[in-house]
């Protein structure tokens, strides 16, 4: 029997000013009759990548299992998931090697707060539950954190994590702190992946990024001129906030906002040479580009469209209400994985934020696209 390796397949190619853009025909890295959304993506040290996908609704729980599956052919091909809890949005690259997988609900402890975690050994695909957990300290005022509406102390990581300049990590957490209004957004620094004190507040009520929602879901980036970009959201429907600092990561600009980029959770990535990938979308699925490394001018990809091109049988609907029936969760992944690719991963929701009913004959699924950007 022949078997047929399987490749990345070029559908599309776009000039924008000052770059030329290579769109591959998208892959279904997985699906299921289940709930199957919210994906994750890393690049890791021996070239092989990690994904996560959430199995669960989009309701609160104290502990949220993850689906974790690897590729170790770029993202052509994809192991069987295995389910862990306790950390799938958030990875930290240790120096020695190893990653943790940082938790995604903190919960309070005495030394302040934090949650179980996953630890994944240097070259392996082992994902150890370590339930000792990670810790964040620091809190101000009274270091009581509350879930608003639920009376339930609690803050998330979430995003990228940065390496400082002097060896530590850095990562953001949001949520709400009791007897003050709004979610905010916490620059947490760390010098093992495991003890964390708060280092910064980023972003809260008080910035001028207008949308319906305090400054919550966020993406860090370190820039080639070594200042860091911060990127969040603050709604639904409206356009990203952003803030830079130049003093890794002890005091952020103002924040401002983000002209025609948007909406909930960011993911952002960069080349060698400085060219800076910002996935995100709702409505829609969109890759924007910055050419320059500012993180200022931004050029648009509908991504959503380009799916729909490759996979009419499989078509992302365009939905405008408000209410959850659009067929994406539009969270995406964007990573850098050489000096000209970048991978873009988003999720299709057959039936919107419902189950699939018996009598539909549909599936949800992750999808992953190659963008090959030339300058």
């Amino acid at each position: 029997m022949i078997t047929t390796t399987p490749t990345w397949q070029e559908r599309q190619t776009l000039d924008l000013q000052g770059l030329r853009v290579t769109l591959s025909a998208p892959i279904a890295i997985g699906r299921r009759r289940g709930y199957f959304w919210f994906p994750n993506l890393w690049h890791m040290p021996n070239g092989d990548l990690l994904a996560t996908i959430s199995p669960v609704a989009d309701i609160h729980m104290s502990s949220i299992p993850y689906l974790v599956t690897w590729s170790r052919d770029g993202g052509l091909s994809w192991s069987e998931p295995i389910v862990t809890n306790d950390g799938g949005q958030t990875l930290l690259h240790l120096s020695n090697g190893d990653a943790i997988l940082l938790p995604y609900i903190l919960r309070p402890r005495r030394e302040g707060m934090g949650a179980p975690y996953n630890r994944i050994p240097a070259g392996t695909r082992n994902v150890e539950y370590v339930p000792s957990g990670v810790t964040v300290s620091g809190w101000p005022g009274p270091g009581k954190t509350v879930v608003p509406g639920l009376d339930m102390e609690s803050f998330a990581f979430n995003g990228q994590t940065v390496l400082l300049k002097d060896g530590s990590y850095l990562a953001t957490v949001y949520g709400a702190l009791r007897d003050l209004p709004g979610d905010r957004i916490f620059a947490v620094k760390s010098i093992d992946g495991v003890h964390w004190h708060i280092h910064a507040l980023i972003a809260d009520n008080t910035c001028r990024v207008v949308g319906e929602e305090s400054p919550n879901e966020s993406a860090l980036l370190r820039l080639n001129d070594g200042r860091l970009l911060c990127v969040f959201r603050v709604g639904s429907r409206a356009n990203y906030g952003q803030c830079w600092s130049s003093d890794e990561g002890q005091t952020w600009s103002a924040p401002v906002t983000m002209a025609g980029v948007f909406s909930v959770q960011p993911s952002l990535a960069t080349s060698a040479d400085g060219v800076i990938a910002l996935g995100g979308g709702r409505p829609g699925l969109y890759l924007w580009l910055n050419a320059d490394g500012s993180g200022l001018a931004w050029q648009a990809i509908d991504m959503q469209a380009h799916h729909n091109t490759c996979h009419p049988s499989e078509a992302i609907a365009r939905h405008t209400d408000h209410n959850h029936q659009q067929q994406t969760s539009a969270y995406t992944e964007v990573i850098a994985v050489d000096e000209t690719h970048f991978l873009y991963l988003y999720d299709r929701l057959a039936n919107g934020w419902h189950p699939i009913p018996e009598e539909m004959d549909d599936t949800n699924s992750v999808w992953l696209v190659r963008v090959t950007v030339e300058q």
